[in-house]
């Protein structure tokens, strides 16, 4: 076979033993290497940057984080061996020693989130532990160095707050077991109670107003009232009006029967249209009436209790 080669402007002809098929195997292809630094050549005065030089305001937040962490936290016995951190307060510090087991307790309920970050994960074993269950179950931190003289620092993350704190660790000594005390939550919670007491307490002064006005005179109410049929628990304790509105004061057990309608009746003896409301056991009627029946039921079974408006002794 020969094959018809054309290479500026001349012909030939190539046999099969001209053209040899490419080298098998891989192509090795030369690196030059970049010759060495010559140590002569770097300045004898040059040293590696090391540190960054801070500007005023970083100065000012260093200071002022060092203030934070330097503010004395004193640490307060708690149960079962708890040494007790106020959160918020400065930088908690936990003592640990090797070959023995630390914890650090969180709030009971409270969540961590995320992994907790160690300034020195080498030479500090970190692990989470867990006692209780439901709304009482309390996250644990368990803490144990390599070696003593150790000292750095942990952020642990929750559903609720931040912790950071300081790890130490020495020889023999050490602290067993590290809670913490939340003044500012507790706080919240005084602030709640004494809101909510302060809410009845004005709640309860508005139905006593409401039920008798203390504007009202002594003299200008009316007790002259007659009560007549049903029994002990359908019949009122007492009737009586301020010239203005209507108390009808029901048995205290009341409130756990079923209270009986109020109907008060005309001229014609026929019920007519009345605003009233019921608060505890009394009954408080926007208006004055001559007459009015308290039922309780309907058809033939009904009870009935009738009030009759008599004139103010004077």
């Amino acid at each position: 076979m020969r094959t018809l080669f054309v290479a500026f402007g001349i012909v030939r002809l190539l046999s099969a033993q001209d053209i040899q098929p490419p080298a098998e195997g891989p192509v090795a292809i030369e690196l030059k290497r970049q010759p060495p630094v010559d140590p002569a050549a770097v300045p004898k005065d040059y040293r590696p940057r090391l540190d960054v030089p801070l500007n005023a305001t970083a100065q000012e937040a260093v200071r002022v984080s060092e203030a934070w962490r330097g503010e004395p936290n004193a640490p307060a016995a708690g149960a079962d061996g708890r040494v007790l951190y106020s959160f918020g307060a400065g930088l908690p510090t936990v003592v640990c020693a090797p070959l023995r087991v630390c914890m650090i307790e969180l709030q009971a309920g409270e969540k961590i989130v995320g992994e907790p970050q160690i300034g020195d994960s080498v030479r500090w074993n970190i692990s989470p532990a867990l006692y209780g269950a439901g709304d009482q179950a309390t996250a644990v931190i368990v803490l144990k160095p390599q070696s003593p003289g150790l000292d750095t620092n942990l952020l642990i993350t929750t559903d609720r707050r931040a912790y950071y704190l300081r790890l130490i660790s020495k020889p023999e000594e050490y602290v067993a077991r590290v809670a913490f005390a939340y003044p500012d939550e507790d706080n919240r919670k005084w602030r709640a109670q004494i809101a909510e007491q302060t809410a009845a307490a004005r709640q309860e002064k508005r139905d006593a107003a409401a039920v008798i006005p203390a504007v009202v005179a002594v003299e200008k109410m009316n007790f002259s009232y007659s009560i007549k049929g049903g029994d002990e628990h359908l019949r009122p304790v007492r009737v009586f009006d301020d010239g203005a509105k209507t108390y009808i004061q029901m048995p205290a057990d009341i409130q756990h029967r079923e209270a009986p309608v109020l109907v008060v009746l005309g001229a014609d003896g026929k019920g007519e249209m009345t605003n009233y409301r019921v608060r505890d056991q009394i009954y408080i009627v926007d208006r004055l009436f001559e007459r009015a029946n308290l039922i309780l039921g309907s058809g033939k079974k009904a009870q009935k209790v009738e009030i009759t408006r008599g004139e103010p002794k004077g």
